[in-house]
C-alpha cells in the first residue's frame, strides 16, 4: 500500500480556491450570523473557517470542497450557543438550527448536509423532520419557513456593500497567507460586582439547603470513613456501539474496503502517473492486491421494500434505528442501507471487527479531516472498476521503484500548479483532458455531478475534443444550458449535439 507523503499547496493562490471562496462567503456570513446573532463574531468565524480550509483544499477534490468548508464553519466554537437573528427559528437550539440552515442558507442537498453534520443521511432527514415538528409546535408554519427562505436568499444577494468589502478583505488575507489582524485584548472587568453577586447567591443556597440538611450520624470510636472511589479507578465504560450503529454509519460504504483508503488519498497523483509514466502496464501482484478495491464494493440492493416488516429476518435487526422512518426514506437510501446490511452479513467475524475498528478510528478524527477524506473516497468510488484496477496497478509499480525515483515523480507532480493537479482527482480517463472543459462543469449542483461524470466518460474522444473547443467559445450564460441539453439527450445523440453546437 502506498505511503502517502505530505503534500504542500502551491505558493500562488489557486484560481479555483479564489472562485470558491468568493462564491460561498456571503452565504457563509449569513449562516454564521444566524447561528450566533453577532455580525462581528460571524465575520471572525468565517475567516477562521477560510484559513482552515485553504490548506485542506489543496489535497481535497473539488467535489469535497463544499462539505469540507461547511464542516469547518459549523465547527467554529463562536457559533455554538448563540441566538440567531431570525425570530422564526428562536425555538430551535444551535444544533437543530444549524441543520436547518444548511438547507435554507447553504443550499446543501441531503447527502452533503449529512456529511457536514457527520451523521447518516437517514439520521439527518429524521433530525430535520424533528426540527420542523418543533417549529410547528411553536406555531411556525411551512408557509412562514418558505418566506424565511426567500428572505434569507435576498439577504445573501443584497448584502450591504460594507459587509461585502469586509468579506473581500478577509478572502484576500486568506489567499495571500497573511496572519490574522492583531486585536487589542478587551479591558478586564472589575471582579467585585460578580463576586458580590455570587456571594449573595451562595448565601441564599445555603439558607435553602439548611431547611433539608440532616447531620450525618457520628462515627463509632475507632471507626473510619471510606473515601469516595476515585474516578480514575472506576472501570471504563464500554462504548455504546452496536451492529445496527455500524450498519447505518454514514461512511460505511466508503470504508468497507481497508485497501481503498490509501489509493483514494493519492488518487490525483496516481492518475497522473498512469498518463505520464505508463506504469499501468506493470504486472499486478500474484495475490490480487491490485484488484481488491474493486472487488470489495458495497453494492446497493437491487430490490426496494417500502415496508420495514417486508425485509429479511436477518436484515431487520441491523436496521432497527431507522425502522420508524423507513417508509419516509427515499428508495435509493433504503436500497443502500439494505445493501450495507447484506454486506455485513456476508463478512466473517474478523472482517466485521476490522471494519468496526476502522469506523471507530474514523469517528475519532476532527470533522474537517473526515470531510477531506470523504471527498477523496467519493472520487475513488466514482471510478469504474477498470480504472480502479489501473490505479492500483500503477501504485504497485510505483512502490517498487527506488526511493530516489519515487521522490522525483512525486516532486514533479507537486510542482504542477494547483489547477493542473485538481482534474486528476477524476481519474486517468478524464484527468488528462478535463482542464480545457473545466469551465463548463466546475461547481455544478451535487445532484448533477455523478450523471455528468458518467456522461463525460461515455463520450467518444472526438466529441471530447469538440467539447474542449466549445468550452473556450461559450459565454458563461450558455454553459448551464449546454449542460442541461447534454444530460437530457439520449447517449447516442450527444456526440451529434456537441458537433451541432460547435458549428453554430
Amino acid at each position: 500500500m502506498i505511503s502517502v507523503s505530505p503534500k504542500h499547496p502551491s505558493p500562488t493562490p489557486s484560481p479555483a480556491l479564489s472562485a470558491f471562496l468568493r462564491g460561498i462567503e456571503r452565504r457563509a456570513f449569513v449562516f454564521a450570523d444566524l447561528q450566533c446573532g453577532d455580525p462581528g463574531r460571524a465575520l471572525a468565524a468565517v475567516e477562521h473557517a477560510m484559513r482552515a480550509f485553504a490548506p485542506v483544499s489543496a489535497v481535497t477534490p473539488l467535489s469535497g470542497w463544499p462539505a469540507g468548508f461547511w464542516s469547518l464553519l459549523l465547527a467554529q466554537p463562536t457559533l455554538a450557543g448563540g441566538e440567531g437573528g431570525a425570530p422564526e427559528l428562536a425555538s430551535l437550539g444551535s444544533g437543530p438550527r444549524g441543520a436547518l440552515l444548511l438547507r435554507l442558507v447553504g443550499g446543501l442537498d441531503f447527502p452533503h448536509a449529512a456529511q457536514v453534520m457527520g451523521v447518516a443521511e437517514a439520521t439527518y432527514r429524521f433530525a430535520l423532520q424533528r426540527a420542523l415538528q418543533q417549529l410547528g409546535e411553536a406555531e411556525v408554519s411551512y408557509a412562514a419557513l418558505g418566506r424565511l427562505r426567500e428572505r434569507l436568499h435576498r439577504q445573501v444577494k443584497t448584502l450591504d456593500e460594507a459587509r461585502v468589502a469586509e468579506l473581500a478583505a478577509i478572502r484576500a488575507r486568506v489567499l495571500a497567507g497573511e496572519p490574522l489582524p492583531a486585536q487589542a485584548p478587551p479591558p478586564a472587568p472589575s471582579p467585585w460586582p460578580r463576586r458580590l453577586a455570587w456571594a449573595a447567591l451562595a448565601a441564599l443556597a445555603l439558607a435553602f439547603a439548611a431547611t433539608f440538611w440532616k447531620p450525618a450520624p457520628p462515627l463509632p470510636p475507632g471507626a473510619v470513613q471510606d473515601l469516595p472511589q476515585d474516578a480514575a479507578d472506576a472501570p471504563p465504560a464500554a462504548p455504546a456501539s452496536t451492529e445496527a450503529d455500524t450498519i447505518i454509519h454514514p461512511d460505511y460504504a466508503a470504508l468497507a474496503d481497508a485497501g481503498a483508503g490509501g489509493l483514494a488519498e493519492d488518487l490525483a497523483f496516481l492518475s497522473w502517473l498512469v498518463a505520464e509514466a505508463g506504469f499501468e502496464a506493470a504486472p499486478a501482484p500474484a495475490d490480487g492486491a491490485a484488484t481488491a478495491p474493486a472487488a470489495l464494493r458495497v453494492e446497493p440492493a437491487a430490490d426496494d421494500q417500502p415496508r420495514f416488516e417486508a425485509l429479511a429476518s436477518a436484515e431487520r435487526p441491523l436496521l432497527v434505528p431507522v425502522a420508524t422512518t423507513w417508509p419516509r426514506l427515499d428508495p435509493d437510501t433504503r436500497r443502500q442501507l439494505v445493501g450495507q446490511a447484506r454486506h455485513w452479513l456476508a463478512l466473517d467475524a474478523a472482517a466485521r471487527e476490522d471494519l468496526r475498528a476502522r469506523l471507530l478510528a474514523w469517528d475519532a478524527q476532527p470533522p474537517a479531516e473526515r470531510a477531506r477524506r470523504r471527498g477523496a473516497l467519493a472520487a475513488w468510488g466514482s471510478l469504474s472498476q477498470d480504472e480502479q484496477r489501473r490505479v492500483a496497478a500503477v501504485a504497485t509499480a510505483w512502490n517498487a521503484l527506488p526511493a530516489e525515483e519515487r521522490d522525483a515523480w512525486r516532486t514533479r507532480f507537486d510542482e504542477l500548479p494547483a489547477d493542473q493537479r485538481e482534474p486528476w482527482w477524476l481519474g486517468p480517463a478524464l484527468g488528462q483532458w478535463f482542464s480545457p472543459v473545466q469551465p463548463l462543469f466546475a461547481y455544478v449542483p451535487g445532484s448533477e455531478r455523478e450523471p455528468l461524470l458518467a456522461m463525460l466518460r461515455a463520450l467518444p474522444p472526438a466529441a471530447r475534443e469538440d467539447l474542449s473547443m466549445l468550452a473556450r467559445r461559450l459565454p458563461a450564460a450558455e454553459r448551464e444550458l449546454l449542460r442541461r441539453e447534454l444530460l437530457e439527450a439520449a447517449p447516442a445523440e450527444r456526440e451529434a449535439l456537441v458537433r451541432e453546437r460547435l458549428g453554430r
